[in-house]
């Protein structure tokens, strides 16, 4: 059974994006001299879900879709396809769409945001791990990552990577209290 797995960038004060969904603060950061164990990471994921924002985002540009795997959009709106990726539009529960995705595939399913994609899943208790690259950048506002989780989630760390350009790669597990 593949795990569940947030894998996702954010500035110093917790944002992912500008306000405007502008994520061009992180291209000095993604400039090809670090993989940022991108790579490796993928060689497990079979699947990806996404909220509608970050979809229609990856539609404006291309090289951000995951051709590959198939992808899940989380809508409840009409969404054109992209040529040449594996996507299929979703409106129920995440619960529901962790059953589906498990019986479609051992692989993991990768988180790719948004925020509140995220945070929904890791607030249901599906989440089994959060790789979260923290940029020195501070944005002072914008969308944040964590949003309407609804309760306080412990987090055990599984490692710590930081990396020559300042930026620093935490990998934490939720701990799932009954």
């Amino acid at each position: 059974m593949g795990r569940i797995m947030g894998y996702i960038a954010t500035s110093l004060d917790g944002f992912i994006a500008r306000k405007d969904d502008d994520i061009s603060w992180l291209d000095p950061f993604t400039d090809g001299s670090e993989d940022y164990g991108y790579p490796e990471f993928m060689k497990n994921v079979g699947t990806a879900v996404m909220g509608s924002r970050t979809y229609e985002e990856s539609l404006r540009h291309p090289d951000r879709l995951l051709a590959g795997v198939k992808n899940y959009i989380l809508t409840t709106r009409s969404l054109p396809g992209a040529p040449g990726i594996v996507t299929e539009f979703w409106n129920r529960s995440p619960a529901d769409l962790v059953s589906t995705i498990r019986q479609e595939s051992a692989k993991d399913i990768y988180l790719v945001g948004g925020g509140k994609v995220i945070s929904r899943f890791i607030g249901e208790g599906l989440v089994d791990e959060i790789h979260q690259f923290i940029v020195p950048v501070i944005l002072d506002s914008g969308i944040p990552l964590y949003t309407g989780i609804g309760r306080e989630i412990g987090l055990r760390r599984l490692n710590v990577v930081p990396y020559p350009n300042g930026v620093v790669r935490v990998r934490y597990s939720p701990i799932i209290h009954s």
